[in-house]
């Protein structure tokens, strides 16, 4: 084994459990302010707090222009050098965080409930940008080898935030109060981003990285669609008590993608610098599709055989008719872990087309699917049937952009 490739294997293990560790601690701690809010806060507080951090969270991600992600990629790849390039994705990144705003914004003022306080909007604001470029130094750390610093950084934030949050909920503050902590928050770990790597200008251009960057925005706003799609046809079509049961039995959906997508990313600087040695990367390829398919497998049948009590035990026995949809969930977890190391490889490799026309075929059939069989039977099943429907198709065509790696070694 190459120097290179033992360096990256060990890098793709450590930003493997960098990025599972301090996601899931700060998952577990962000609980804590949940619970709080929910048992003390008032409705107006909530909603607002909940509308405003759900919206820009969402509209973040369609609005961003993969060029973090490419320029990570490039860095650790050894292609580029990490001060020029991150100069380089500063542009492109604020225009990202501007659409971001604006959407935001006119979402907010247009569409969203009239308990918004202006003060709460621009706060919300402020997280955006913030949260905008900590996204990119983010990817710029992890991609110099940083990883296990990055996740240190992202615990302690969040038990910042939680800190902060409990402080404002406990002493009778508002939602404007606890976006102030929201943005502090954010802002602070982006001062201390900001001093650990320094941006500088070089010979890397913008356009360098833009030309990869949009295929990967694509395939971005894909994915979202796909996992987004539920809803909005169940909402369009079914019932109201049928649009709640969708939305209980979605937050196993999304608990599974954000662990997917955690692990998707925090392979991506490791893959990234085995990528120039085929041999070391089919290898390692291989060795994290296995286990994302038996990891998938083990949390499929768990889920399965456990979906009545892990849904009842939280949210009540009036929910107990969305058993079915939780089981048809658990079951997506194969096709749903490995969709996503499919993506970091396919990533690390530089073909980023795939990626888009994976999940925008996966978004067509998951619509497609839900929208005919919630027009039939308007219920949580339908919608979760037809994401399901998309969720293998998204599998199938990124399993077919890796058959070298699957496949046997060629001379």
């Amino acid at each position: 084994m190459t120097a290179v490739a033992h360096d990256g294997g060990r890098l793709a293990r450590l930003g493997l459990a960098a990025a599972i560790g301090s996601r899931i601690i700060g998952r577990l701690v962000g609980i804590v302010l949940v619970v709080l809010l929910a048992r003390q806060a008032a409705p107006d507080t909530v909603a607002v707090y909940g509308y405003l951090l759900g919206t820009a969270t969402l509209v973040a991600t369609l609005t961003d222009l993969g060029v973090a992600a490419v320029a990570g990629r490039e860095v650790a790849a050894g292609r580029l050098p990490a001060a020029p390039a991150l100069w380089a994705a500063l542009g492109p990144q604020t225009v990202s965080v501007a659409a971001a705003c604006l959407v935001t914004v006119g979402l907010t003022v247009f569409l969203g409930p009239d308990a918004v306080p202006p003060s709460a909007l621009a706060l919300t604001v402020a997280f955006v940008v913030a949260g905008g470029y900590v996204n990119l130094w983010a990817e710029m750390l992890r991609a110099t080898g940083r990883v296990l610093l990055e996740g240190a950084l992202q615990v302690g934030s969040a038990f910042l935030l939680v800190g902060g949050g409990v402080l404002v909920v406990t002493t009778g503050g508002d939602a404007t109060l606890l976006l102030v902590v929201v943005a502090l928050k954010e802002l602070a770990l982006l001062l201390v981003m900001v001093a650990l790597l320094r941006p500088s200008r070089g010979a890397v251009r913008s356009r360098a990285l833009l030309g990869q960057s949009l295929w990967l925005a694509l395939g971005g706003i894909g994915l979202v669609l796909l996992w987004r799609q539920g809803t909005i046809v169940v909402g369009a079509v079914g019932t109201i008590g049928a649009l709640a049961a969708y939305v209980v039995a979605s937050r196993f959906l999304d608990a599974g993608i954000t662990i997917a997508h955690t692990v998707g990313f925090g392979l991506v600087p490791g893959m990234s610098a085995l990528a120039g040695d085929p041999d070391a990367f089919r290898r390692e390829g291989r060795r994290y599709l296995g286990l994302a398919a038996a990891v998938g497998l083990v949390v499929a049948v768990a889920g399965v055989l456990a979906a009545r009590p892990i849904t009842v035990v939280p949210f009540g026995e009036r929910w107990a008719g969305v058993v079915p949809a939780v089981q048809v969930i658990a079951a997506c977890a194969v096709p749903i872990l490995v969709s996503y190391v499919c993506w970091t490889l396919l990533l690390a490799r530089r073909r980023v087309r795939r990626l888009a026309v994976a999940s925008g075929s996966a978004a067509v059939t998951g619509t497609a699917v839900s929208a005919a069989l919630v027009a039939w039977r308007p219920d949580a099943l339908s919608a979760v049937l037809g994401t399901a429907a998309g969720a293998v198709v998204l599998a199938v065509v990124l399993l077919t952009g890796v058959r070298d790696v699957l496949g046997p070694a060629r001379p």
